[in-house]
């Protein structure tokens, strides 16, 4: 899973020493199990808006979606309603006109 610039500049500022992973504290960081972000993690540590539909390729039975606005560009993470909520993918579109295809 390839980490995203502005998710690790957004999740630095939670960074605070622990033991090690698996290990998680109230005022330290939550880590990622196999390199996972679950919407969990990512709800409660990147600023985001709730949108009603994802993309048209993703199946609106299988996945959510929740964005981010940064550097001029709208980001789309698309997680899954199974298990844990693990994030899926991420799209990226740029701001041009303020329209976003979905």
């Amino acid at each position: 899973m390839r980490i995203l610039p502005a998710l690790v500049l957004t999740l630095a500022p939670l960074a605070a020493h622990a033991s090690g992973p698996g290990e998680s504290h109230p005022s330290g960081p939550a880590y990622l199990e196999g390199g996972t972000l679950t919407y969990e993690v990512f709800e409660a540590s990147v600023a985001h808006v709730d949108i009603e539909s994802c993309p048209a390729e993703f199946d609106p039975e299988a996945v959510f979606c929740r964005m981010t606005l940064v550097n001029d560009a709208a980001h789309v993470f698309v997680f899954s309603f199974e298990g844990d909520q693990p994030l899926l993918a991420v799209k990226s579109y740029e701001l041009n006109d303020g329209f976003l295809p979905f």
